[in-house]
Formats: structure tokens, C-alpha cells, sequence
């Protein structure tokens, strides 16, 4: 099999994942919506409908790249808008950036559930989490659009836009550089390295029976997960970033890293997949749900009103609605 055919099938692979994946999150915190109220709740669910939009978009982009769309257009407007928006992937990363940010909205309320509860209680608020999200579709989407000045249209193909200037070119590095990596990934590893010094000290205070209950379980939790996020970030993004970077310096031509490119979008799209697991599968109360849903769907084990599973915690119980040190995931 060639490669390119090896990095469509990457990509289509990647797509259905996130896609499937997240679909599932989103079905079952939907379905047990009261049982996912909280703030966090409702964020984690919003990741799982960008990144859902965002397997969706890179499937369709990936199809349209391979037709002949992009290489019989009319140097007119209409070929321009279709050059300029598909062949820089502009829906691709303005909903990428759009999931980073609101990862970042998470680590934040987690941050500041955790290290300053009082605030946490007196500021937040539902609008104020919703004014959040809004925030991060606005970020991505306004991010996207120096990527339109990429490509244009030359004798019927879409290439990319060699009459910018180096200078600007050095620009969108930095800017996509800014933006996509540094900003996020200090930000994300802030707040979860202040959750975890808070919770280690809150743990050197606690007596024996306090460091055997929540505060040793919420701390493993922490780690694990800044762990994982911050590795997956790290490893999804990079290759793609340190690409952008030879770029930046004419060692090699765009064109001729294409499939290379490609790949390495395909490599950020797992960011997107492995965010349900990270995220949610983990997440014990997710999985009680998630089980619960099954056996109800099926017939077995049902739970009726007011009655608890044998094996579960209480369905009625959001655990990211109790005290800051257990709201970890």
C-alpha cells in the first residue's frame, strides 16, 4: 500500500474514533443529564461535541482533498473561497484550537475549584460556563483565519501563497506557535501543578485515616490525569509544530512534506480520540453511568427511582458536586 493511501486510511481511522468515541459521551451525559450537572460535567461534555464536530470535519475535508475539487477551480471568487477555506484546513484547526481551549477552560474550573473553593462558589456560575465555551469556539475560529491567506488560486489549482514575504511567514509561526502550543500547554500544566501542590499539602496535614480516604485517592487521580493530558497534548502536538518550524525556515517546500503534513494532522485528530478515554472513561462516575445505561437498555438489573446498584454509587450523586479536594477526576 502506498503512503498515501497508509495516511488516508490513518485519517478515516482517526475520524471514526473521535466521532464513535465521543458520540458515546455524548449520548450517555445527555441521556443521564441530571446525573452531570455540575460545571465540570457540562464541560466535559462540551469537549465531547467539538471534538465530535471536529472528527466529522476532518472526515469531510479528507474526502473533498481527495477528489479533483481543488485542482479544477476557476480563478474567480467562488474558486478563491473554496481554495483558501479547504486546502488550509481552516475548519480543522479552527475546531482543534476551539478543543484546546476548552481544555484549558477545564483545567482552569478544576483549578480554581480546587485551590480557591470560595471563589470557585462565588463566581462561578452557569452563564459564566457557558459565556466560557462560547469563548473558546470564538478563539479557535478567529485564530483560523490567517490560514486563508496561505493558498490562492494559480492556473486552475490551489498552491500555497509564495507572495507573502518571509516576513510573514515568520509571523504565522510564531502566531500558530503562540496560540496552538505554548499558551495551552502553560496554562493547562499551571493548573495542574498547583491542584497537585495543593493537594499534597492538604495531604502532609491530614491525619492516617484522612490519607487513606479521599485526599490520597484525589491526588492519584490529579496525577494521572496530568499525566496523561499533558503527554497526549505534548505527543499529539509537537511533531506537527516542529514541522511548522522547518517550514518557517525554507529547508524544505510545503508541497513536498505533503504527505508528512498530513500525517501529523491526523496525529493531532488523536488528540481529539483520546480525550473521551482521559477524560471520561476514567472518570468512575461516567463509568457507573455508562453501565447503568447498558443494563437499563437491555433489561437487566434495572434501576428503578430511588433504588441503588448493588456495585455502584448512588446515580443520584454527581461526585464533581461535593468538596474541591473530590472533585478531581
Amino acid at each position: 500500500m502506498e503512503s498515501g493511501s497508509l495516511v488516508i486510511a490513518f485519517s478515516i481511522t482517526i475520524g471514526c474514533s473521535a466521532i464513535l468515541g465521543n458520540g458515546l459521551v455524548i449520548f450517555v451525559m445527555t441521556v443521564r443529564r441530571e446525573q452531570f450537572s455540575s460545571f465540570t460535567n457540562r464541560l466535559i461534555r462540551h469537549q465531547s461535541i467539538i471534538d465530535f464536530v471536529s472528527g466529522l470535519v476532518f472526515l469531510l475535508i479528507t474526502g473533498i482533498k481527495q477528489s479533483s475539487l481543488l485542482t479544477t477551480l476557476q480563478a474567480n471568487i467562488f474558486g478563491e473561497i473554496i481554495c483558501r477555506f479547504l486546502e488550509s484546513e481552516y475548519f480543522v484547526w479552527a475546531v482543534n484550537v476551539t478543543s484546546t481551549y476548552n481544555l484549558v477552560v477545564i483545567s482552569l474550573e478544576r483549578f480554581l475549584a480546587t485551590c480557591h473553593p470560595v471563589k470557585h462558589r462565588n463566581y462561578c456560575s452557569l452563564f459564566k460556563i457557558k459565556v466560557s465555551m462560547c469563548a473558546a469556539w470564538i478563539i479557535g475560529f478567529v485564530y483560523a483565519l490567517i490560514f486563508l491567506f496561505l493558498h490562492h488560486v494559480i492556473k486552475g489549482t490551489c498552491r500555497y501563497n509564495r507572495t507573502n514575504g518571509k516576513i510573514f511567514e515568520v509571523f504565522v509561526f510564531c502566531w500558530t506557535f503562540l496560540i496552538e502550543y505554548i499558551l495551552p500547554a502553560f496554562l493547562i500544566s499551571f493548573s495542574y501543578v498547583r491542584i497537585l501542590l495543593v493537594l499534597r499539602h492538604k495531604l502532609d496535614n491530614a491525619n492516617a485515616n484522612q490519607q487513606d480516604g479521599v485526599f490520597s485517592k484525589a491526588k492519584r487521580n490529579v496525577i494521572t490525569t496530568m499525566l496523561i493530558a499533558g503527554c497526549m497534548f505534548f505527543i499529539c502536538w509537537t511533531p506537527m509544530q516542529m514541522l511548522r518550524l522547518i517550514l518557517s525556515t525554507d529547508i524544505v517546500d510545503v508541497f513536498s512534506v505533503r504527505g508528512i503534513s498530513d500525517a501529523f494532522t491526523g496525529l493531532v485528530m488523536c488528540n481529539m480520540s483520546v480525550n473521551p478515554v482521559v477524560y471520561c472513561f476514567k472518570y468512575q462516575h461516567f463509568r457507573t453511568q455508562l453501565k447503568q445505561l447498558v443494563r437499563s437498555r437491555f433489561g437487566q438489573n434495572r434501576v428503578r427511582p430511588g433504588e441503588e446498584s448493588n456495585d455502584a454509587p448512588s446515580l443520584s450523586v454527581d461526585p464533581m458536586q461535593n468538596t474541591a479536594t473530590t472533585q478531581m477526576l
